[in-house]
């Protein structure tokens, strides 16, 4: 009965659930990973600065360390989706994207914008849930447009190398 309950309960998880999987596998060694997930459920536009104040330290916490390819995939949706409501929280998330592929040698704020976009594109193409609706948007509409922001990280990247 146990392989049913399991391919029930795979059938029904939602968009946000797939998505955000690997976060809620991880709260069972890091619970702020798990306290940014139940916070990323609620997050929409209306969601209070106390509140997203919260999600942001909890997402902070969890410090996942790995490749800088694998560190960039595992942020990407969730700093995306943040960024989709909450377009104020940029100073203190874009670091995620950025950090990680400035590491890999992107330094020119045009080719960081680009490869982030491919980057959404070649995970979608691997797993159409990947990323939510909501980062899609912020990826394809919004990001394009950050050009200043996006090159002031590239420059706090520089800076942090050369100290």
């Amino acid at each position: 009965m146990g392989i049913f309950d399991w391919i029930k309960n795979k059938e029904t998880k939602t968009e946000f659930e797939k998505t955000f999987a690997d976060l809620s596998r991880m709260s069972s060694i890091v619970p702020s990973a798990g306290k940014t997930f139940d916070l990323l459920k609620n997050l929409n536009s209306e969601t209070t600065e106390s509140q997203t104040d919260y999600l942001i330290s909890e997402f902070n916490k969890i410090q996942y360390a790995s490749k800088t390819n694998s560190t960039f995939y595992f942020y990407f949706p969730i700093v995306t989706h943040i960024l989709y409501f909450k377009p104020e929280y940029e100073k203190d998330i874009l670091r995620y994207l950025i950090g990680p592929n400035f590491a890999n040698g992107t330094t020119n704020t045009e080719e960081m914008i680009s490869l982030i976009q491919g980057a959404m594109k070649y995970k979608l193409s691997e797993k159409k849930e990947y990323l939510t609706k909501e980062s899609q948007n912020w990826i394809m509409n919004i990001l394009p447009k950050l050009e200043n922001e996006v090159e002031h990280e590239i420059q706090k990247c520089w800076k942090e190398l050369n100290e």
